[in-house]
């Protein structure tokens, strides 16, 4: 079973992802700060969902050390914030791809399912 980290310190919106990782029949596992997440990145989560704006610091700090670690640079990440500049944001720190909020959930669904399901493998007759 594939596992979802989400790293969000508003509620509504963890529970709002928690909702759609469910449905894709993924193990969801929740932070709400920095200081709280290593723990959890040891579980070695298939993909991350980091929120921008966290209690202990900016999700891009960590999306940049995670990509510096040999141990988690190949974990997939979505940063998402309500932030301006979040495609800067997100280029600079690593970050695989970027989510505005507020997100539309097709398009949540789309990207974690890119980044978690391989493709179907085309084989020509």
């Amino acid at each position: 079973m594939k596992k979802v980290l989400i790293i969000e310190d508003d509620a509504d919106t963890a529970q709002c992802i928690n909702y759609l990782i469910n449905d894709l029949g993924f193990k969801y596992e929740r932070s709400d700060s920095i200081l709280s997440t290593i723990d959890i990145i040891k579980s070695n989560p298939d993909i991350i969902i980091l929120d921008y704006y966290l209690p202990n610091g900016h999700g891009s700090q960590l999306c940049l050390e995670l990509k510096s670690n040999l141990l988690t640079k190949e974990i997939p990440v979505i940063l998402m914030s309500t932030h301006p500049n979040l495609g800067d944001i997100s280029k600079d720190c690593g970050a695989d791809a970027y989510l505005e909020k507020p997100f539309d959930l097709n398009t949540l669904i789309q990207m974690v399912t890119k980044f978690t399901i391989p493709p179907l493998l085309i084989i020509a007759h």
